[in-house]
């Protein structure tokens, strides 16, 4: 399948995307933990966006933290992509919890087609770095503003990603859509895209479970 790779696309929010990648190079980051690669919905999973971080409420068997966060919001699969090498393999990731951006694919004027070849790379990438690796394929979602169209399309897409999960040792499909009741503004921002803290709230005992018997190992 021929897909639009090339730097035209990541000068669309390079500046932006930059910066948060520079901050995130700056943390001091201990290697071999469970890191969340992704746009927006894991990016405002923070302090940052006035929300308790992922990082204090997803803790290991222990009580210490051992989630790293490195969303970063706008982001499409080309930009996860052209970023991995920075972002995600000096971390070493013991779990990989990956969002290949949807909504964001289309947004940059990608096919859902050419955004799931594009997510594909990222999780080639990761798995040959890593043959240990574990993987948890996070599907899209749909806020209340989703038309029965979008909802369609959104789910289709969500079929490519279980049936890639089926057929790749150590990738296991998140269903986004199961997370939080589909037409409920009370837990997002105004947007109806974003969560507010009882979203992340949600969406943080959601993870809680998909993620337990990792989390037990820390």
């Amino acid at each position: 399948m021929p897909v639009r790779v090339g730097l035209q696309y990541i000068e669309i929010w390079k500046e932006s995307l930059e910066n948060s990648v520079r901050r995130y190079e700056q943390e001091q980051v201990e290697p071999g933990q469970i890191v969340f690669y992704g746009p927006s919905n894991f990016t405002r999973w923070s302090a940052r966006w006035n929300h308790v971080p992922l990082r204090e409420v997803l803790l290991g068997a222990s009580g210490k933290p051992c989630c790293v966060n490195r969303g970063f919001g706008s982001s499409c699969a080309e930009h996860q992509l052209y970023y991995y090498d920075r972002m995600v393999r000096p971390l070493k990731p013991k779990v990989l919890v990956y969002s290949p951006s949807y909504g964001n694919g289309g947004a940059f004027g990608y096919s859902r087609e050419e955004n799931w070849e594009l997510a594909q790379r990222v999780l080639a990438y990761a798995l040959t770095d890593f043959p240990d690796l574990r993987i948890y394929l996070e599907g899209s979602g749909a806020g209340p503003k989703a038309t029965e169209e979008v909802l369609a399309q959104r789910i289709e897409y969500n079929e490519w990603l279980q049936k890639f999960a089926r057929e790749t040792p150590n990738v296991i499909y998140v269903d986004k859509m199961s997370c939080t009741p589909l037409r409920d503004k009370s837990i997002y921002v105004e947007d109806g895209v974003h969560y507010n803290q009882k979203g992340y709230d949600i969406y943080a005992e959601f993870f809680r479970e998909v993620l337990k018997d990792e989390l037990a190992q820390f």
